[in-house]
């Protein structure tokens, strides 16, 4: 289902942000990368390679959007 988003869909993970990181986006682009690191390390049964590889895309790309954010 798709969902046309708005600014106040994503106050959840501003307030998460704030409250678990002081809305500091290095620190969770900084937890997301070890997060992907990890991922890496999980038994091979646990994931199919295709899993695994969705998984880490789309942290990833949550990790750039951070970023992103955090440079403009």
């Amino acid at each position: 289902m798709n969902h046309e988003l708005k600014a106040s869909d994503l106050s959840p993970i501003l307030e998460y942000l704030n409250d678990y990181h002081e809305g500091d986006l290095i620190s969770l682009s900084k937890w997301l990368s070890q997060a992907i690191y990890m991922f890496h390390y999980l038994p091979t049964d646990t994931f199919s390679d295709f899993e695994r590889q969705n998984v880490s895309h789309m942290m990833m790309g949550l990790r750039e959007a951070i970023m992103e954010i955090y440079y403009t």
